[in-house]
């Protein structure tokens, strides 16, 4: 049986036990010496008869303190011997949710607004994740990364109760800008993941270009779930005082679901298209995309490893521990209490 160590450098470690009890019984022989000597002055003169004073419990030589940490260095050596076939790699999935926050999402023909119906169907979805790293990109009329990707999905809620169009004072919704960020996002990472860019918008864009981005992002392995906020019949957007928003000829403008960006975004990459006028379950729709591109949600290798057995030193290294504190330290002496005797008259 053949043993491994993780940290072997540790094992020097074992030299202070070795010398502490090396010292101990140097220390003892010598103590031991300087009593017979004594004892065979006394005996010289004339004191012989003189019992030594016994002790009240012999101390042995400190073998359990020197044997606790002897064990407890071996455990944090971490010896390994034996195999067992563990998981070595899994392939999970890294997620960027890009929120639209063009001022076209305060409409409210889904109720609350669109802006809040994302909101929702967002939190929905982190609800079931479980570990993902997931990011949140806000754009308008240009884009940044608000949340980089991580599996600490309650700062990604915290940034979710707070997004609104005025985070974003350039009005439009520039999907180039968008895909650029996602983009920059996702080469941050190994590329040994499933990829999603969940795109939420009501599709209203003029931008041009996004087309050789959507390529890149489909070079990249990235597949998107295009999410499409609003009805065919649309709503007047709220301007916050009470009105509507105009356009520059001072009419009301009215904001309706435009679909094709959205579909050609999904088609390019290989992704999934689907419209939120009704509630949508993201997770859902994420399996889906899994499914339709014949991609493992998680791929997982395995290998033979050794067994840590660091356990099998540190319990009885602790014990002894215990028990040399309990046994081979000296004690504080007991006070007692001395009668005087009366005189007698």
């Amino acid at each position: 049986m053949s043993i491994d160590w993780a940290h072997e450098e540790y094992l020097w470690g074992l030299a202070f036990p070795i010398l502490l009890l090396a010292w101990n019984l140097f220390h003892r022989s010598r103590a031991s010496a300087r009593r017979k000597g004594a004892q065979a002055q006394w005996a010289t003169a004339g004191f012989g008869g003189i019992k030594q004073a016994s002790r009240t419990r012999a101390r042995p030589p400190k073998i359990m303190l020197c044997a606790s940490l002897a064990l407890l260095v071996v455990s944090v050596a971490q010896p390994r011997w034996g195999t067992e076939e563990q998981l070595t790699f899994e392939r999970s999935r890294e997620v960027i949710i890009a929120i639209d926050l063009s001022k076209s999402m305060l409409a409210n023909d889904i109720k609350p607004n669109r802006l809040e119906r994302a909101k929702l169907v967002v939190e929905g979805m982190l609800d079931t994740l479980e570990g993902e790293s997931v990011g949140l990109i806000v754009f308008a009329g240009t884009a940044f990364l608000q949340s980089p990707m991580s599996p600490d999905y309650q700062i990604l809620r915290g940034f979710l109760d707070d997004i609104n169009p005025s985070f974003i004072p350039q009005g439009g919704t520039n999907y180039t800008a968008m895909m650029e960020t996602a983009l920059d996002s996702f080469e941050q990472s190994d590329g040994m993941a499933d990829r999603f860019l969940i795109i939420i918008s009501d599709g209203e864009s003029l931008d041009s270009g996004w087309e050789s981005r959507a390529q890149m992002l489909k070079e990249q392995n990235v597949r998107t779930i295009c999410l499409g906020f609003g009805t065919k019949e649309g709503s007047l957007i709220p301007d916050g005082s009470g009105g509507y928003l105009k356009d520059p000829q001072g009419a009301v403008v009215l904001s309706k679901l435009e679909p094709g960006t959205l579909t050609q975004i999904a088609r390019i990459t290989g992704g999934i298209y689907r419209e939120a006028s009704v509630w949508v379950d993201l997770a859902q729709v994420v399996e889906e995309t899994v499914e339709k591109g014949k991609a493992a949600l998680k791929e997982r290798e395995r290998e033979d490893a050794m067994i840590e057995r660091f356990h099998y030193f540190l319990a009885p290294g602790l014990l002894l521990l215990l028990l040399s504190i309990y046994w081979e330290f000296p004690t504080l002496p007991k006070a007692r209490t001395i009668k005087r005797k009366e005189a007698t008259a």
